[in-house]
C-alpha cells in the first residue's frame, strides 16, 4: 500500500502537506490526446476525493465554511497549486479546486477537491485575456510613407532587427494590377508597372500608396509577449530539435495587424492623427523617474508595498493647447506596459490625465513602462508636462518632466496593441495547436533545466520512440506484461468518427469567395473520409483563423514579350465581393469594398523582384521603383517551377535504368535533395526523388525515364497553411499526393492510424509498481507479452497502484 502526500500551497507561498483520510481513494487520470477527441489537448486530473476537516486542513483552507471572514478568506473561484507525492517520491505537479465543504451537526466534516494537472495552468493563466493586453509597445513605430516603405521592402527597423514588424503586399481596399502598357493599358488606381519614361512619373497617380497598407507581427513575436508578461508566468521549451517554436514551419509565420476594415485604424478614425509623447527630460523635483532609451516611456523601480499612512503613488499628464487650438477637441492616454490604462476623453483646453493609489502601489507601478499618446481629429498643437509622484516613501517624492511643444498634423504614430486582432490570447495558441496539431505538457522532471516550463511539439514527434541520447524528448518502453491482470481484457474498436472535416472560418473576400464558386469547395480546407466506415458522426476541427487565397499577378499586356510569364509579384486582397468602382475619381478606381476579417495568418517571404522591368510602383515623397517586398504566401518558401524558374537542373539523360534518373553529365550530390520533383518534359510525367545516389544517378518512386529524355528538377515547398492539397498561387503546381499540406505534414500518419481496420483500444487492469508509476510519461510505450502498444489513457488508484488501462496496438 502505498503512501499518499499532497501539498497545497498556502497565501504565504509555502506548500503545506494537507491531512488524508485514511481510507480515501485518491484515483488521477493521466492522457494528453484521446483518439476518441482528436483536436484536444488533455492533462491530468483526478476524481474528486476529500480531506478531514481537520484543524491543520481548516487552516489551509481558512475554514472556508465560514462566510463571515472576508480579510484573507480563501478563494475557492481560483485554483491553487499542489504537489502530489508517493512514498515521499514527486508523482504530480498541478492545480487543486476546492469544490465544497461537507458539514454535519453544522461542524465542518471534509473539504471535497479535485486536483488538475499543471497543463491547466495555461488556461487558467491566460484567462478571457485578448491579444491587445500584451506588451508591443517595443514595435509601435513612427507610420509615414517612408516607414512603410521600408516596412514593405525590408521590415521595419527595430536596432537592426527588420523581421519583427513587416508590411506585406496584402491590400485593404485597393484592387492591385500590373500592365506594362506605357499607352493604351489600364488607367485604373492601383497599376504596380513602374513606368521609367518620363523621367519615372508616367503613372505615379496609379501607384501602391503607404495608406494602402497594414502592418503584420511576427508570431514568435506574440509568443515572446506571453512569455515576457509576469501577469501568466509562463515559459514554453526552446532549443530542443523537436520543440516547435524552433521550427520551419513556425520561423516566418506572421499575423496580419487588421482590427478593423479599411484603412489602418478603420475607415471611421481614418483623419484621426496622433502622437506618442517623447522626448521626456527631467525638470525638477527628486529625479527617481527612469526615462527610456527613445524617450518615449517613463517608469519607476523602487516603489515600497507600503509606507506613510494615507500616502499615495502616482502621476499627472498635463496638456496645455498652444494660442489658437484651445477648441480642438482632443484625448489623452496612458498605456502601461503596452496596453491602455487610463484616458480623458474628448476635451478642449488644459486638461490633464492622471492617476493615483495607496493600495498596492508597488504592484502597479514598479517596473511598468508608461507611455502618453494624444489624439485629436484636427491639426492640434499643444505643450505636455509630466508630474509623478511617490507619497509613500520618507522622505516623500516628486518629479516633474518635460517635452518639446507637440504638432498633430497627420496620423503618425502605429500602436500595436490597438492594431491586432480582437481575439483571445488562449483562442490564438489553441488555433496554433489545432493548425499544426501540436501537444503540450509541463516539464516535471525537476532535474531538467527546463523545469516548470511548457513544451510544445508536433503530436507525431511526440508518440515517435526515442531514446535518452536523442536531442528529442525521450521515451522508453516498459515491459508490464508480469503486472497485468489477465482474468479479463476488453477490446474494443478506434473508429468514433465517419469522417474529420478540418476547416478555417469561412472565407469572405473576393478570391475565397471566387474559389468557392468555381470549384465548390472552400479554399485550405479538408476532409477526411476512410473507406469502408460507416459508423459514427462527422468530426470537426475548425479553427478561429479565417484564410486567405493569394494571387500571383501576370502582366495585362498580352502583346509583351513576357506575355504568359508571370512576375514575381503576389498579393493579396482583404475586400468582399461589392464592387465599388468610381468612374469620375482621379485617378479612376475600380475597387471592391473592404471587409473585416477573422484574423489571419501568412507566411512572410522576402522577395526580391527579377527583373527591373517588373517593379513595384511606390509612390511618396517620391516616385520610385522597388525592387524588394514582404510577399504573402501559403507556403513558407518559394519553391520553384520548371516552367518559368530557374531549375535546380536540367539535362537529358543518358541512359535507361528503372525507377532511376541517369544524367553522366550532372552534379547532383550538390543541388538535388530527397523530396524534390523530377519532370519529364519530354511526356510531361512527374516523379519524386526518393534518394541522391551520385552524382549522376538519382532514384524516383515512378519509372518515368529512358533514355534520351528531357527533364528538370524543381523544389516544392516544404510547408503550406492549406489543409488540403491546392495548386500553390506562388509556383502555380498541384502537387497532389506529395503536397506539404497541413493534413500530409501533420496529422495523417496519426488519423490514418487511428483509422486503421487492424486499431484496437484495449482496456485491460494492472499493479504497476513504483518504479514505473513515478517514472512513466505519456510517449512511453508499455509492452505486454511480445506486443507492444502507445498510451491513450490510465487511470491509477494511487494507493493501491491498481492501474486501468487504455492502451492502443502499434502496427
Amino acid at each position: 500500500m502505498n503512501k499518499v502526500l499532497l501539498y497545497i500551497k498556502d497565501s504565504d507561498g509555502t506548500f503545506q502537506e494537507v491531512d488524508l483520510f485514511k481510507d480515501e481513494t485518491i484515483t488521477v487520470t493521466s492522457k494528453i490526446q484521446d483518439i476518441r477527441d482528436v483536436s484536444k489537448i488533455f492533462t491530468d486530473f483526478s476524481q474528486s476525493f476529500t480531506l478531514p476537516a481537520s484543524k491543520k486542513n481548516n487552516k489551509i483552507f481558512k475554514h472556508f465554511y465560514n462566510y463571515n471572514i472576508s480579510v484573507g478568506a480563501f478563494d475557492a473561484r481560483k485554483k491553487v497549486d499542489a504537489i502530489i507525492d508517493i512514498n515521499y517520491i514527486p508523482f504530480r505537479q498541478g492545480k487543486i479546486f476546492l469544490n465544497g465543504v461537507k458539514m454535519k451537526d453544522n461542524i465542518p466534516f471534509s473539504y471535497n477537491i479535485t486536483f488538475f494537472g499543471n497543463t491547466v495552468t495555461l488556461k487558467d493563466s491566460l484567462g478571457d485575456d485578448e491579444l491587445n493586453q500584451l506588451n508591443f509597445s517595443q514595435f509601435d513605430h513612427s507610420y509615414g510613407t517612408d516607414e512603410v516603405r521600408d516596412g514593405l521592402t525590408t521590415g521595419v527597423n527595430f536596432s537592426g532587427n527588420t523581421t519583427s514588424i513587416i508590411y506585406p503586399l496584402i491590400s485593404h481596399t485597393k484592387r492591385l494590377y500590373f500592365d506594362s502598357r506605357n499607352s493604351g493599358g489600364h488607367s485604373l488606381d492601383g497599376n504596380l508597372h513602374f513606368q521609367s519614361t518620363g523621367g519615372g512619373s508616367n503613372n505615379s497617380n496609379l501607384a501602391l500608396e503607404y495608406t494602402d497598407l497594414k502592418p503584420a507581427i511576427k508570431v514568435s513575436e506574440i509568443i515572446d509577449a506571453i512569455e515576457d508578461s509576469p501577469k501568466y508566468n509562463l515559459s514554453f521549451v526552446t532549443g530542443d530539435d523537436d520543440d516547435f517554436f524552433d521550427s520551419d514551419a513556425f520561423s516566418n509565420l506572421y499575423l496580419w495587424l487588421s482590427r478593423t476594415k479599411g484603412v489602418l485604424g478603420g475607415a471611421e478614425s481614418a483623419e484621426e492623427k496622433i502622437k506618442v509623447l517623447g522626448d521626456w527630460q527631467y525638470d525638477s523635483g527628486d529625479n527617481f523617474v527612469s526615462i527610456s532609451s527613445d524617450g518615449q516611456e517613463v517608469f519607476f523601480t523602487d516603489i515600497p508595498s507600503s509606507g506613510i499612512p494615507f500616502g499615495s503613488v502616482g502621476l499627472s499628464c498635463t496638456i496645455t493647447p498652444s494660442s489658437g487650438y484651445e477648441d480642438v477637441q482632443y484625448t489623452i492616454q496612458v498605456y502601461r506596459d503596452g496596453s491602455l490604462w487610463v484616458e480623458t476623453s474628448n476635451v478642449t483646453g488644459t486638461n490633464n490625465v492622471s492617476y493615483n493609489t495607496q493600495f498596492s502601489a508597488d504592484t502597479i507601478f514598479n517596473d511598468k513602462r508608461f507611455k502618453f499618446i494624444v489624439r485629436s481629429n484636427s491639426q492640434f498643437l499643444f505643450t505636455p508636462s509630466l508630474t509623478m509622484f511617490d507619497f509613500l516613501s520618507s522622505p516623500t517624492r516628486s518629479q516633474a518632466l518635460d517635452c518639446n511643444p507637440s504638432v498633430l498634423t497627420a496620423q503618425s504614430e502605429v500602436i500595436i496593441s490597438e492594431e491586432v486582432p480582437k481575439m483571445k490570447i488562449i483562442d490564438f495558441l489553441s488555433g496554433l495547436f489545432n493548425i499544426f496539431n501540436l501537444t503540450a505538457f509541463f516539464i516535471d522532471d525537476m532535474n531538467s533545466p527546463n523545469f516548470g516550463k511548457i513544451k510544445v511539439m508536433k503530436l507525431d514527434e511526440f508518440y515517435t520512440p526515442t531514446d535518452a541520447s536523442s536531442d528529442a524528448y525521450p521515451s522508453n518502453v516498459y515491459d508490464i506484461t508480469k503486472y497485468v491482470d489477465s482474468t479479463g481484457t476488453n477490446v474494443d474498436a478506434t473508429i468514433p468518427f465517419s469522417e474529420i472535416n478540418f476547416n478555417y472560418q469561412e472565407g469572405k473576400t473576393l478570391l475565397m469567395k471566387r474559389h468557392s464558386e468555381a470549384f465548390n469547395s472552400e479554399f485550405g480546407d479538408e476532409e477526411f473520409r476512410p473507406e469502408g466506415v460507416d459508423r459514427g458522426k462527422p468530426y470537426n476541427v475548425k479553427v478561429p483563423f479565417e484564410h486567405f487565397k493569394f494571387e500571383r499577378l501576370f502582366d495585362d499586356d498580352t502583346s509583351s514579350l513576357a506575355a504568359g510569364i508571370p512576375t514575381d509579384i503576389q498579393w493579396g486582397y482583404s475586400a468582399g465581393e461589392n464592387f465599388k468602382p468610381q468612374p469620375e475619381a482621379d485617378p479612376k478606381t475600380g475597387n471592391y469594398e473592404p471587409i473585416l476579417t477573422k484574423p489571419m495568418l501568412f507566411y512572410g517571404i522576402n522577395t526580391t523582384i527579377s527583373s527591373a522591368f517588373r517593379y513595384i510602383n511606390w509612390t511618396g515623397t517620391s516616385h520610385q521603383a522597388l525592387s524588394t517586398y514582404w510577399r504573402p504566401s501559403n507556403t513558407n518558401e518559394s519553391g520553384s517551377n520548371p516552367s518559368y524558374n530557374s531549375a535546380l537542373e536540367s539535362g537529358t539523360t543518358t541512359s535507361t535504368t528503372t525507377n532511376k534518373l541517369v544524367d553522366s553529365s550532372q552534379n547532383f550530390l550538390s543541388t538535388v535533395e530527397v523530396g524534390d520533383f523530377v519532370s519529364n518534359t519530354t511526356d510531361s510525367t512527374l516523379a519524386l526523388v526518393t534518394a541522391v545516389d551520385s552524382n549522376t544517378t538519382l532514384s524516383l518512386n515512378l519509372d518515368i525515364f529512358v533514355s534520351g529524355e528531357d527533364y528538370k528538377v524543381y523544389r516544392k515547398p516544404a510547408f503550406t497553411l492549406n489543409f488540403d492539397n491546392e495548386v500553390d498561387e506562388w509556383n502555380l503546381i498541384d502537387y497532389s499526393g506529395e503536397t506539404s499540406s497541413l493534413f500530409s505534414k501533420f496529422y495523417q500518419t496519426y488519423i490514418e492510424d487511428a483509422f486503421n481496420a487492424k486499431k484496437r483500444i484495449f482496456k485491460l487492469t494492472a499493479h504497476l509498481p513504483n518504479s514505473i508509476l513515478l517514472n512513466y510519461k505519456m510517449n512511453d510505450r508499455f509492452q505486454v507479452g511480445d506486443k507492444v502498444f502507445t498510451i491513450n489513457s490510465i487511470d491509477t488508484n494511487l494507493r493501491t497502484g491498481e492501474s486501468k488501462l487504455e492502451l492502443l496496438n502499434v502496427l
